[in-house]
């Protein structure tokens, strides 16, 4: 499971875009299965939570618990 801190979110969108680039090869902001809205990340029901987007947030603002 992903837990999100958003106080530790700088809004960098970085965990967007390898959500993307890991299924669709590309940089895109909309195929993204993980949403940044004010400070806060949001994933869609297509998030299988594979751990891509904790591995690449450098602030602590997402963490993958057992």
């Amino acid at each position: 499971m992903i837990v999100v801190h958003p106080e530790n979110c700088t809004g960098c969108m970085r965990c967007m875009l390898v959500c993307s680039y890991t299924y669709t090869k590309k940089f895109s902001f909309s195929a993204s299965r993980i949403k940044i809205r004010e400070y806060r990340a949001e994933f869609t029901e297509d998030c299988n939570e594979c751990g891509k987007c904790v591995e690449q947030c450098f602030y602590g603002a997402l963490e993958m618990v057992k």
